[in-house]
């Protein structure tokens, strides 16, 4: 092929893409984003998008990171409101539109095996998927954002559910950390416990407030890296961070109902409904 063929040839297929792209507009959906309080258009996920997200399946043992950095990207990608900072919203928000992202894009039911409670037999039923979006919207009461006070007045930490950002952030952080850690070590396993446990606290944590006599130091840890989030953290007395954990707690039991659904295996005359979790991972992005 001569040298002005490959340049046509690239020429159209660039003007291709451009099609592909601009057509592809069509293929959208909305979102219930429950931070925001309304419905957002989201673009459906391309080929590649899938891939990316599939490729996920094979991650680390301790930390769940490739997913999360692919799926940060993807609903990046493909928010069609430009004006919306999609890192700004919470993790609740981030499960809704990988729910929707996988009905719309992928195929509304997922095929769940629910143990039986008879030796190791099982049997396969189908959840919809948007269904359970909307009884999510009816069921799932997150708590607000609550601020936590000291009974002396010195300390005073605001909390709120994680935001996209806090949540890589943190995975970053442990990520970098665990590469230089012996997971097999039971002592470098046990600092690693420690840091995911300091972790989630600073995830969780969005202000911090200190006051010495008559002065009061305001900070956002949202403007801090997580290093330096984590480091303030780790200077909190005990007594506050406990109703922080508590919150967190809270907060985790509600995000949890997301993924737990109650699926009838029984008989028409004989009811037996068990409750099931599934995850959303890259295995979720795949075909049932």
């Amino acid at each position: 092929m001569s040298e002005e063929s490959v340049k046509n040839e690239m020429g159209n297929l660039e003007d291709v893409l451009g099609i592909m792209d601009r057509v592809n507009e069509v293929f959208s959906y909305e979102v219930w984003v429950p931070s925001l309080k309304k419905n957002v258009m989201f673009r459906e996920i391309n080929t590649n998008q899938q891939k990316r997200l599939i490729k996920a399946i094979i991650d680390s043992p301790v930390y769940n990171t490739e997913f999360i950095f692919a799926l940060r990207k993807v609903i990046s990608e493909n928010c069609v409101d430009s004006k919306i900072d999609v890192d700004s919203l919470t993790i609740l928000d981030k499960l809704l539109i990988s729910m929707k992202m996988r009905s719309v894009c992928v195929g509304d039911v997922i095929e769940l095996e629910i143990p039986t409670g008879d030796g190791d037999k099982s049997v396969k039923r189908g959840i919809s998927l948007e269904k359970l979006i909307g009884d999510i919207r009816k069921t799932v009461n997150l708590p607000d954002v609550e601020t936590y006070t000291d009974d002396r007045g010195i300390y005073q930490l605001e909390c709120g559910i994680p935001t996209i950002l806090n949540e890589y952030n943190l995975e970053t952080e442990m990520r970098t950390t665990s590469e230089s850690r012996d997971i097999n070590n039971y002592d470098e396993l046990r600092q690693s416990v420690g840091d995911v446990f300091i972790g989630e606290i600073a995830k969780y944590v969005r202000g911090l407030s200190i006051t010495e006599g008559d002065k009061t130091t305001k900070i956002d840890l949202n403007a801090l890296s997580f290093r330096n989030r984590i480091a303030l953290i780790e200077k909190i007395p005990e007594r506050i961070t406990k109703d922080v954990i508590k919150y967190i707690e809270k907060t985790k039991l509600e995000l949890d109902k997301v993924t737990l659904v109650k699926v009838d295996i029984g008989t028409k005359d004989t009811p037996d409904i068990k409750e099931e979790k599934f995850a959303i991972d890259g295995g979720f992005f795949t075909s049932s």
